[in-house]
């Protein structure tokens, strides 16, 4: 018998993870980073049949701004680079 893979129609939000970067605030004002992982309609394998809608939110009391990113996406592999930039400038500053 064959390994069917179910595949999920196209749009439907599989997942979505919310990302705080500033937790410990408690002031009233947030940075938040929103990705919803949806499914383009193709069979979802570890490269293919899911795309990304992003949104960063900066709330503060009531008040928020939205920023959607569209074709340019926060990756872990894009986030592993900033990291290890940021942190190599920073080790700069210790010489």
């Amino acid at each position: 018998m064959k390994n069917k893979t179910k595949t999920p129609k196209s749009d439907t939000v599989l997942a979505t993870h919310c990302f705080n970067f500033d937790p410990l605030n408690h002031g009233g004002g947030a940075v938040q980073l929103t990705t919803r992982f949806i499914a383009n309609g193709d069979p979802i394998t570890k490269d293919e049949g899911i795309f990304l809608n992003q949104e960063f939110s900066l709330q503060s009391y009531g008040n928020s701004a939205s920023i959607n990113l569209c074709g340019t996406m926060l990756t872990p592999k894009i986030l592993r680079e900033l990291a290890n930039e940021l942190e190599t400038e920073r080790n700069k500053l210790n010489t």
